[in-house]
C-alpha cells in the first residue's frame, strides 16, 4: 500500500536532516583522515632528515668538511631505495650548489627552497611535499641544507578510496533511513486514523463519508408522520361531512 501524502510530508524533514548530518559527517571524516595521514607521513620524513642530519653533523664535528663526508652519497641512496615515493634527496651548500644527491631533480633544487632561512622547514605543493633541514658546523655556523622531495599521490589515492567507501556507505544509510522513516511515519499516521475512527464511533458520530444517510432517514420519518396525521384528520372529519 502506497504511503499517504501526510506521511510523506512528515517524513521529508526527517530524511533531509539525516542526509545533511550524514553528508557532513563524511566530509569531516575525510578531511580529518587527510590531515592525519599527511601529518604522519610528514613526521616520518622529518625523522629521516633528522637522522641523516645527526650523522652528518657528528662527522663534521670530527673536523671533516661537508664535501668530504664519507658515505654521504651512499646514505642518500639508501633512503631513496627505502621509500619509492621519494623524488629526490640531496645536500646543498650555503650557496645552494649541490654537494650530494640521489633521485630525479636532486641536483637542481627550486629557487624558493634556496631562500629558506629556518633550520627546519616544509613546503607543500600539489602532489608533492618538500622538507629542508639545515646542517651546522660544531660552532653553529651553517654548513648546508638537506633537501627531501616526496610525492603524495599514493597518500591522496588512499584518502580518495576511503572517501569513496564512506560515500557509498552514506548513500546506503540514506536509502535505509528514508525507507524506515516513510514506513514508520505511515504506520503511525494510519494508527492515529484508526484511533480517531474508533473514538468517533464511540461518541456516536458518523464517518465523514456517511453524513447524508441520517438526513434521508429523518426526512422519511417526517413524511410518514405527516401522512399519518393527515389520514387521522380525514377520518375525524368524515362523519360531519356526511
Amino acid at each position: 500500500m502506497a504511503p499517504s501524502r501526510l506521511s510523506l510530508f512528515i517524513a521529508a524533514p526527517i530524511v533531509l536532516v539525516s542526509v545533511m548530518a550524514l553528508g557532513l559527517g563524511v566530509a569531516l571524516q575525510a578531511d580529518r583522515l587527510d590531515d592525519t595521514t599527511r601529518a604522519i607521513e610528514e613526521s616520518r620524513l622529518r625523522f629521516t632528515l633528522d637522522d641523516l642530519r645527526e650523522r652528518f653533523e657528528a662527522r663534521m664535528a670530527l673536523g671533516l668538511p661537508l664535501k668530504a663526508l664519507p658515505d654521504a652519497a651512499a646514505a642518500l641512496e639508501r633512503e631513496l631505495r627505502r621509500d619509492p615515493d621519494i623524488v629526490f634527496i640531496s645536500v646543498i651548500d650555503n650557496a645552494a650548489a649541490p654537494v650530494f644527491g640521489a633521485g630525479a631533480g636532486g641536483t637542481d633544487p627550486p629557487a624558493l627552497l634556496r631562500q629558506a632561512a629556518a633550520r627546519d622547514w616544509l613546503l607543500r605543493e600539489p602532489g608533492f611535499v618538500t622538507l629542508g633541514a639545515r646542517l651546522s658546523q660544531p660552532d653553529g655556523v651553517p654548513a648546508g641544507t638537506l633537501l627531501l622531495r616526496h610525492a603524495t599521490q599514493r597518500q591522496a589515492g588512499a584518502v580518495a578510496m576511503v572517501t569513496r567507501e564512506l560515500t557509498l556507505a552514506t548513500v546506503c544509510a540514506v536509502l535505509l533511513t528514508t525507507f524506515c522513516s516513510v514506513v514508520g511515519v505511515d504506520l503511525l499516521v494510519r494508527r492515529m486514523d484508526g484511533t480517531l475512527a474508533r473514538m468517533n464511533a464511540a461518541l456516536g458520530q458518523p464517518r465523514s463519508g456517511d453524513g447524508a444517510a441520517p438526513l434521508v432517514d429523518n426526512v422519511n420519518q417526517a413524511a410518514a408522520s405527516a401522512l399519518h396525521d393527515l389520514a387521522a384528520a380525514r377520518d375525524t372529519l368524515a362523519p360531519g361531512a356526511r
